[in-house]
């Protein structure tokens, strides 16, 4: 076999990584994402692959949702490990929730490694039937937007995590 100088320092980092601890706690990740709207409100698709479900944590406040989760790695005595690539500790992102959404509602599940977590509108923001006077006489009632605003307002990502 060739000598590969750069293959014996990529095994150099990650026992040294492995002998100090940094593959498993320390490193912030951030899991990947999906958001969708629609008129019930937000849905967040986070991947949590190899998290238990009473590792994660949700919490809600002043228009901010953050999602953290850990993953840990299994160390057992006697075994060596020749690669370690899959990212270990915690999992974490933050999003900036628009006040038309109600974060005391907020519902979550976690399936097969997919947390799905949703924030339904709030009534402030519904739609409802608004009937309008004309002349003294009414009129047919017309459904309009309380919360009108410009599309793209779903929740943004705030921060930054690092990435191991």
């Amino acid at each position: 076999m060739r000598f590969d100088p750069f293959r014996e320092i990529e095994e150099l980092t990650q026992r040294m990584d492995r002998a100090f601890g940094q593959a498993s706690s320390g490193a912030r990740l951030a899991p990947p994402v999906d958001v969708h709207e629609d008129e019930q409100g937000l849905e967040l698709t986070l991947d949590l692959p190899g998290v238990q479900p009473d590792a994660i944590q949700i919490e809600a406040e002043n228009n901010t949702l953050t999602v953290q989760a850990e993953r840990r790695y299994a160390r057992t005595d006697g075994r060596t490990a020749h690669r370690v690539e899959r990212a270990y500790g915690t999992l974490a992102r933050t999003f900036s929730v628009p006040a038309k959404y109600d974060l005391t509602k907020v519902e979550a599940d976690f399936d097969h490694g997919t947390l799905t977590i949703r924030v339904p509108r709030s009534e402030a923001a519904q739609k409802r039937a608004v009937t309008v006077r004309s002349g003294g006489q009414l009129t047919a009632p017309k459904t309009v937007d309380a919360a009108a605003q410009p599309s793209g307002n779903a929740a943004q990502p705030s921060g930054t995590a690092q990435q191991a």
